[in-house]
């Protein structure tokens, strides 16, 4: 199979996730810190030292909080959140439904103003944003770092620095960059940075989580019981980050990211950048040669979404599969993007590339080209 799909999942993992995996699980795969042997111990240091893995790949000194999902990780955040003084939030207009669909339920329960930030196509309208921060001041906002339909990055440090001007929460949604971008420009205008440890971060699925960047932000948790301390007390404990890791952690789950993203930083970030710019451009120079829309904004990750004339996107993806060339077609859970864009409601096909793509895989996309146009 060709796999052009790593915007959902990077497929294939670094070879030590599948290698160390189970091994380390086998030895190491009870709960941490329920007891005083020297085994939850060793497992307690594996934890911690993922966390300072995830600190120093987000640029961040703040606490990491491990959870199942970025999606989990961003309903705690909004939902949890103190809305008395949250009066007008503002998101972008490529934001996944994690985000948008999460943002509008609080909305119906909170009652706050919900505001667009405005751009054409992939450009923030500066000049814009300034007025609407004037007429109406920003309490929130949530932006992702990179759009999961088109790849552009967007210009987060404008966005986030301006809000900061107003005394803004900032929550970046790094979903799609997380193990792959420079952080060292934008962490410190982020509350919270977001994570998915099965993207980007080369992890295995089930895995991710937020930093929290500014403590001084309350946020209730989303899931309560056991913490491993303060057992005797009714009410979650303020400790972070026991507060928001209720519950069995997903053991696993840590121990395959805690491998990922060792692997990351001995390769090197910039390496699998520009790894993954190269089959980008490679991608790019297939695609061109057909009869195809492309949407290819010129600050981008590894992804790339096309429409045709001749075929819905739809019946371009069961032409590609018969022919063993994995894609995604539709709105790819990002409403607002495809409305932001005027891809109509079919959608696009999406193609993403990872640091493991090869030679032979645009080769294959061309030959199955070829025979479709």
């Amino acid at each position: 199979m060709i796999y052009f799909d790593n915007a959902a999942t990077t497929f294939p993992k670094p070879e030590e996730v599948y290698e160390k995996t189970m091994r380390v699980y086998r030895d190491l795969g009870f709960n941490f810190s329920r007891n005083r042997s020297s085994k939850s111990k060793e497992a307690s240091i594996l934890k911690e030292n993922l966390k300072s893995n995830i600190r120093h790949l987000l640029s961040s000194q703040g606490e990491v909080i491990l959870n199942p999902s970025a999606t989990f990780s961003l309903n705690e955040i909004i939902f949890g959140l103190d809305y008395s003084t949250i009066k007008t939030v503002y998101i972008s207009p490529f934001e996944h439904n994690a985000v948008y669909r999460s943002i509008k339920e609080a909305q119906k329960r909170h009652g706050f103003d919900l505001e667009i930030i405005k751009f054409q196509e992939y450009q923030l309208d500066c000049a814009e944003l300034q007025l609407k921060f004037l007429s109406k001041k920003p309490d929130l906002v949530v932006c992702l770092h990179a759009s999961n339909v088109f790849g552009n990055i967007l210009p987060v440090k404008e966005i986030f620095l301006k809000s900061k001007e107003y005394g803004a929460i900032t929550v970046l949604d790094a979903s799609q960059t997380a193990g792959l971008l420079d952080f060292s420009d934008v962490s410190d205008f982020c509350d919270f940075i977001v994570f998915a440890g099965h993207k980007t971060l080369y992890g295995p699925s089930g895995i991710g989580g937020y930093v929290y960047n500014n403590n001084s932000i309350k946020v209730n948790p989303i899931l309560y019981g056991g913490t491993g301390i303060k057992s005797e007390e009714e009410d979650m404990p303020e400790d972070i980050p026991e507060r928001y890791e209720a519950g069995s952690p997903n053991i696993l789950g840590i121990i395959g990211l805690k491998i990922s993203t060792d692997w990351i930083i001995s390769k090197g970030r910039d390496k699998i950048l520009q790894r993954e710019k190269e089959s980008y451009s490679r991608l790019l120079e297939v695609l061109k040669e057909y009869e195809l829309t492309i949407y290819s904004p010129k600050e981008s990750v590894g992804i790339v979404s096309v429409t045709s004339d001749e075929y819905t996107p739809q019946e371009l993806e069961i032409l590609l599969n018969e022919n063993e060339v994995s894609v995604r077609t539709g709105m790819h859970c990002s409403p607002l993007a495809h409305k932001h864009m005027k891809t109509g409601e079919n959608g696009t096909i999406r193609f993403s590339v990872s640091y493991f793509n090869e030679d032979y895989d645009f080769e294959k996309l061309e030959e199955v080209f070829e025979n479709i146009f």
